[in-house]
């Protein structure tokens, strides 16, 4: 989430806005957002369950349960089979059993809860040419709910916290079933609202290695690197010990030098790449892109960002293919 003012103030004033002059502005617009939190929480809008729950959907019904935490110890071929999702519906028929090892299409977008004029209509643009979507400020209401339905989507999300009875947060989506979920919150320490992370594994076709995709929504809402540290030091401890194809990606607020300093930390650490879009359209907030795609184990075949006026995030579409499979014919 950004004020899209932000953009529009630093084309016009271009660039070098004194150090001070932008620190007093992101301490307003954390007052605002804590002011505007505490009323909703106050009125009885927001509620952060105890326990977190994960909505799934694998057939005509859904499936809620508590989330299934992942585990602290990391992603570990045993912690794998021990963590497939218990008590889901299985798939109906006639889904695929397998994304694409020869080429996939993702879609990482924060839809920015899917309120502004128009935007259903491109949410179903981009659900039908994609086999993968990371959804980020997914309230999950009827709508979204029916939409992901009339596209043919299996999915799993993991709610962050509920507004007026409607779960918010990650949302992860694909045309065949996930054999792995988990997931984790992170409280943001203003506002004292949880942000998710999702993170699923799906077969890939013709092969035995599996796609492991992380979904995340990062801390936004402090002055101070220690919330947004220790969210990405939890998700870096998860993903250390998978060995196979990873996607990382989402909403990833790094709209500062330090926190995109932890970010590349990670990636180098892991041994991700970051996905490239030209031109690039990504949203901005302080003069830095916000949204991220990293990868492993994986080739690029063709990426672009959209700009759209139906979300303060512009969407974020890449093809991929296994790395050693041969170009699709996409």
């Amino acid at each position: 989430m950004h004020p899209t003012t932000w953009q529009e103030r630093r084309t016009s004033t271009g660039k070098g806005r004194p150090r001070t002059h932008r620190r007093k502005a992101m301490a307003g617009w954390v007052r605002m957002v804590v002011g505007l939190c505490i009323a909703l929480t106050a009125y009885g809008c927001i509620r952060v369950p105890e326990e977190s729950w994960t909505v799934s959907h694998r057939s005509p019904s859904e499936t809620r349960r508590q989330t299934a935490e992942c585990p602290a110890a990391g992603l570990a071929p045993h912690a794998l089979e021990a963590g497939a999702p218990a008590g889901v519906t299985p798939p109906r028929t006639g889904q695929p059993t397998a994304l694409n090892a020869g080429g996939f299409r993702l879609l990482s977008w924060n839809i920015h809860k899917g309120r502004k004029g128009g935007w259903a209509d491109d949410f179903r643009q981009f659900s039908r040419d994609s086999d993968v979507m990371i959804l980020q400020e997914a309230y999950l209401t009827d709508s979204l709910k029916q939409m992901l339905h009339q596209a043919g989507y299996l999915w799993d999300m993991t709610a962050a916290f509920e507004y007026r009875q409607i779960d918010a947060g990650v949302l992860t989506a694909a045309r065949t079933a996930p054999h792995f979920t988990c997931a984790f919150r992170e409280t943001e320490p203003i506002t004292r609202i949880p942000k998710s992370t999702l993170i699923t594994r799906y077969p890939l076709s013709g092969t035995e290695r599996e796609l492991l995709v992380a979904n995340m929504h990062a801390i936004n809402f402090t002055t101070a690197a220690s919330a947004f540290e220790n969210q990405f030091d939890r998700l870096e401890g998860i993903l250390a010990a998978y060995r196979g194809p990873l996607i990382v990606s989402g909403d990833l607020n790094t709209w500062n030098a330090g926190r995109m300093s932890r970010v590349r930390a990670m990636a180098e650490r892991l041994g991700l790449s970051a996905v490239g879009f030209d031109p690039n359209r990504r949203s901005r907030f302080f003069g830095r892109h916000l949204d991220h795609v990293y990868y492993r184990g994986l080739s690029v075949v063709h990426a672009a960002a959209t700009r759209v006026s139906t979300s303060d995030h512009n969407p974020l579409a890449v093809v991929f293919k296994l790395a050693d499979e041969p170009a699709p014919g996409l």
